[in-house]
């Protein structure tokens, strides 16, 4: 673990306690969520890096999974908690904004990066297809109940179809973690990265940083109200872009990082694996939370949500098509992103 790490991690924790006492302190809720915003960015950042580095000597396809699967803790912790608070809206758009940020924002930004870098860049076609069509399944799954709360508007129907449309979605995600992990031809390069750090500094940072997570993650939720009361700023943007943002920081970085570094199926993997968990793990396990937790939530979206999704999925369906891309391919999902953002502020 490098010097420059150590007193990253440092601050970290300290924003992490700093968040924590604010809230005990009562300060207003605007100031909570920012520094609480500051300090999950920074945990999600500590657990990519955590990730990387206990994936690396398992090679590339479980390092891209375990990145993938703690980068997006800090996300399914606030999901639920959400739920747990009331927020159910926003809960919601934090499914769909998560798809977004990793398909659109963080691919996008990573092959932007890398093609202007080093040019056309190849990856596998084959696990990219996979991939592809897997988020388009989310797609189908997560449109279906909104489709169905179109026709036939009666709740307890909608409940019913999100726990077996959640059920299915969980059985389907697992039965593609399977297929990926014994197919031979779904493989990434065998190229593996350098190993920073010993295999305990990579556990021990990766429960101390899963526990502070789920504790500032707690702060952070509760302030969500306070600061939109406060600064007026439309409850889908926040749900559909401020609090994905802060969850994806970990796969911004390690995707765009390994971009650049031209290991493009690594960075691939990372981004379409994340969008992949969100979409079918993610929002089963926010469904039969939300039973659990008492306040069941339905998988019906706002319209526009729903659109973005869709868009999502067919923009990087056409990047995953030819087994190679370029920065422009990059731009284009920025592009997507951008103009989504904006119609949501503007709605909101």
């Amino acid at each position: 673990m490098t010097r420059f790490q150590k007193l990253a991690f440092a601050i970290i924790f300290a924003l992490a306690a700093l968040a924590l006492g604010l809230r005990v302190a009562s300060v207003a809720g605007q100031i909570v969520f920012v520094v609480a915003a500051v300090a999950v960015a920074g945990l999600a950042w500590a657990l990519g890096e955590a990730t990387e580095q206990a994936g690396e000597s398992a090679g590339p396809r479980v390092s891209a999974l375990l990145n993938a699967s703690f980068g997006n803790l800090p996300e399914v912790v606030i999901l639920v908690l959400a739920i747990d608070a009331g927020l159910s809206d926003i809960a919601r758009a934090s499914i769909i904004g998560s798809v977004l940020g990793n398909v659109l924002l963080i691919l996008g930004l990573a092959l932007l990066l890398g093609g202007w870098r080093h040019g056309l860049q190849t990856f596998n076609e084959r696990v990219a297809a996979t991939n592809s069509s897997m988020l388009v399944l989310g797609v189908i799954g997560l449109g279906i109940p909104t489709l169905f709360h179109a026709l036939e508007p009666d709740v307890s129907s909608e409940l019913v179809l999100s726990r077996w449309t959640a059920g299915a979605l969980l059985l389907c995600y697992f039965a593609y973690l399977y297929f990926s992990f014994t197919s031979p031809g779904l493989r990434f390069s065998d190229e593996s990265g350098e190993l920073r750090w010993t295999r305990m500094e990579a556990i021990a940072m990766l429960a101390a940083t899963a526990v502070a997570t789920g504790v500032v993650s707690e702060v952070l939720v509760h302030s969500i109200k306070p600061t939109i009361d406060a600064w007026g700023v439309p409850r889908e943007f926040i749900g559909l872009i401020v609090v994905p943002f802060i969850g994806n920081v970990a796969e911004h970085f390690s995707a765009v990082k390994l971009a650049v570094a031209n290991r493009v199926d690594f960075a691939m993997g990372i981004a379409y694996g994340s969008g992949i968990q969100i979409s079918l793990l993610a929002s089963g396990i926010a469904v039969f939370a939300s039973v659990l937790i008492g306040n069941e939530v339905a998988l019906v979206f706002d319209p526009l949500q729903l659109a973005a999704l869709g868009a999502a999925a067919i923009g990087s369906t056409l990047v995953a098509r030819s087994g190679e891309t370029n920065w422009l391919e990059g731009l284009q999902l920025l592009t997507i992103y951008f103009i989504i953002a904006a119609a949501v502020w503007l709605l909101g």
